[in-house]
């Protein structure tokens, strides 16, 4: 009889094929030493950035670099009301991820690596903006993450839309900010990395840069990394900050042209 209460195995069967994953370290780059996206090493995504996004805003600006994309705006500055006077004025700066733009959903209410890259933000505009023309009053910038593809090269884009939409709120700055990033991987220098270089990375640097003033406003860096590289990962960040910076400026210039 046949027991049709269990299943019945194949008469003949065959050994299952075991492919063995390559590494993924390998696969960032092929034999030129091109990355997955066609770009060297030391080159920068292509950038587009636009002002104007809010109409309700003073000032606001949208970038997009690769699949980051960000959008940002600039409310005052506005009186403060506090009992002490302050010669200076106060800058505000809340970044938020949307729900959907990492590849894990994101809370809707603000956590701490949100607070910490807020508080990043401002260390690094401050430097940039007239604060002690402004007396006892507050700027409000407001950042919208509505995609996601990498913390790193985030936070450098992030830094770059608000200093174009503090400069399009009209407010005075002593020059434009723009970010750049750089990941450690294998002993090698990754610029602009993306969620997926990410993943293989020893370390990464974020600098600010004012390029007219040829002052680093702001500067940061994680893991354990030879001075040597770390040397050239600055410099190779301040030649891409000169490079975001005429992508900054043209920006800021396109409704002016467009309105004549």
């Amino acid at each position: 009889m046949v027991d049709r209460r269990r299943i019945q195995g194949p008469e003949v069967s065959v050994a299952p094929i075991i492919i063995k994953s390559a590494d993924k370290r390998t696969c960032l780059k092929d034999e030129h030493s091109r990355r997955r996206d066609g770009r060297n090493l030391e080159d920068i995504c292509p950038i587009f950035l636009k002002t104007g996004l809010i109409s309700q805003a003073n000032g606001s600006a949208f970038i997009e670099i690769r699949r980051t994309k960000i959008a940002c705006g600039v409310y005052g500055p506005r009186q403060t009301k506090i009992p002490s006077f302050s010669g200076k004025g106060n800058l505000n700066v809340e970044i938020k991820f949307a729900p959907f733009s990492c590849q894990k959903r994101r809370q809707p209410y603000r956590d701490a690596q949100e607070k910490d890259l807020s508080q990043l933000v401002i260390e690094a505009l401050v430097p940039s903006i007239r604060l002690d023309l402004l007396p006892k009053s507050t700027i409000d910038i407001y950042i919208t993450v509505l995609e996601n593809d990498g913390t790193a090269s985030c936070l450098a884009a992030a830094i770059t839309c608000a200093s174009v939409a503090v400069a399009d709120a009209g407010i005075e700055m002593l020059d434009l900010v723009p970010a750049s990033s750089a990941s450690y991987i294998g002993g090698e220098i990754y610029m602009d990395s993306d969620l997926a270089e990410e993943q293989h990375e020893t370390g990464y640097l974020i600098l600010s840069y004012m390029p007219s003033l040829k002052e680093v406003t702001h500067i940061l860096q994680s893991g354990d990394v030879d001075l040597a590289l770390t040397t050239q990962a600055i410099e190779q960040c301040t030649d891409a900050c000169s490079k975001i910076y005429s992508v900054m400026i043209n920006s800021l210039l396109l409704p002016i042209r467009d309105t004549q």
